[in-house]
């Protein structure tokens, strides 16, 4: 009898699920994080927050972020274990309808509070749809390139931010109330993830007879099952506490980035340049989005084939994007390509994080050993750019580059560090 063995080859099932992937961080992520600071001046205003002296206030607004980021650290073990045990479809139908029912509600309120409201309902929604169910189901469909086909949805949530960020502004100058634009938003999110989620996808390839792509099958053998290291034997591991570590650093040091236009007007305010900050402190937020929108597809791909040297090159990123921006205040040119350059490196909270866990520890009970770094990592979004702000409005901005150029090192480290155990965790792998 034959026994040939073959490599499973991509069907419209694999395909529909990375349109799925596609779907979620265009509507519902990207509508999320990447359009609320434009709402934050409109409300704030709206709502009538001023200071004692007459000026615009907009952090009780902005505190709706912090909550949303602290749900995300609470609820993300329970959804973890979730993701493992039940039907991811019905976990993510549940996740994009709270992300869009919360912006609908966002269109009735009347008092800053009740924002904070639905960011909960956005965390509750956003941990499964951008954390935690799209890397699971990515590495149980995909034996190959479910890192790049990682990238490749986790770059929409770039993409997405600019076209809803270029409709928000269409609609907001041609005087559409900010109430009128949620309700518009929470449309979208809902018409862009329900219709997928509901019936694009399936939790994993062997519920439709299929087999992740790219590994090999044979008539005669079973289905190959997930290997790797329990969630509970994986927290005994001195390996994970550095992979915790590691992933709430970048995510902290990613908020950098959003400092850039302050650190501009710093330098204006100083006298020590001679073009436009505001210009060119603007420039340099588009060009760290469109960067790190590009490099979530190539670190992708890259750490597909060498997750420890994709780590390292992100390192060298990180650093090289800090010193032009720190010392070439004299070259806007400069300026430009460490926003650029910063970029990269940006790309690997969501990119690769998960595939540094995946490859280490394995697919057995990836979504909750995943879902216990994604605290630390929620953890930093929620006060990183208050820490950061904080550094820089009390101890200037090179204090600020300072420390990030000192938890780069940590992050190194960290990650080397669990690489070099690599080979004695995938010892312990089990089904």
């Amino acid at each position: 009898m034959s026994n040939e063995t073959t490599k499973v080859k991509m069907s419209s099932r694999h395909v529909l699920l990375i349109v799925t992937g596609i779907m979620l961080t265009f509507g519902c992520s990207a509508l999320t994080f990447s359009t609320w600071t434009n709402f934050q001046p409109v409300v704030s205003e709206a709502l009538g927050q001023y200071t004692a002296d007459g000026s615009l206030n907009t952090a009780p607004f902005a505190l709706y972020i912090t909550v949303l980021y602290l749900t995300m650290t609470i609820a993300s073990p329970i959804a973890g274990k979730l993701i493992q045990k039940m039907d991811i479809r019905i976990i993510l139908s549940v996740s994009a309808a709270l992300v869009g029912v919360a912006f609908i509600l966002m269109s009735l309120y009347t008092e800053i509070w009740q924002f904070y409201i639905s960011g909960v309902m956005l965390g509750l929604g956003e941990i499964s749809i951008l954390w935690l169910a799209l890397p699971t189901l990515l590495n149980r469909w995909f034996k190959k390139n479910a890192g790049f086909f990682l990238g490749i949805c986790m770059a929409m949530t770039g993409v997405g931010g600019a076209i809803w960020n270029g409709l928000f502004t269409s609609l907001n100058a041609g005087g559409m109330a900010y109430t009128q634009i949620y309700l518009i938003w929470g449309v979208i999110a809902l018409v862009t993830s329900l219709p997928f989620t509901l019936f694009c996808i399936r939790s994993t390839p062997e519920e439709v007879g299929l087999a992740p792509y790219g590994a090999e099958v044979s008539d005669s053998a079973a289905p190959e099952k997930p290997r790797g290291l329990s969630a509970s034997k994986a927290m005994k591991s001195p390996v994970f506490y550095a992979i915790f570590i590691y992933a709430g650093l970048i995510n902290f040091l990613t908020i950098i980035a959003p400092q850039f236009p302050s650190y501009m007007r710093s330098l204006g305010a100083a006298g020590s340049v001679a073009y436009d900050v505001a210009v060119v402190g603007g420039i340099m937020s588009v060009a760290v989005m469109v960067a790190q929108a590009i490099s979530k597809v190539a670190m992708g791909g890259f750490a597909d084939k060498n997750a420890r040297t994709t780590m390292i090159a992100a390192f060298v990123a990180g650093v090289a994007g800090i010193l032009l921006v720190w010392l070439g205040v004299q070259s806007e040119i400069m300026l430009y390509a460490g926003a650029c350059i910063y970029g990269f490196f940006f790309a690997s909270a969501v990119v690769l994080c998960p595939i540094v866990v995946r490859q280490i520890f394995g697919t057995r009970e990836y979504s909750e050993i995943y879902s216990r770094v994604s605290v630390f990592v929620n953890l930093m979004g929620a006060f990183g750019a208050t820490i950061w702000a904080f550094l820089g409005s009390n101890f200037g901005y090179p204090v600020v580059f300072i420390v990030g150029l000192v938890m780069q090192v940590v992050v190194l480290l960290c990650g080397l560090y669990s690489f070099g155990k690599q080979k004695a965790i995938k010892a312990q792998w089990t089904e």
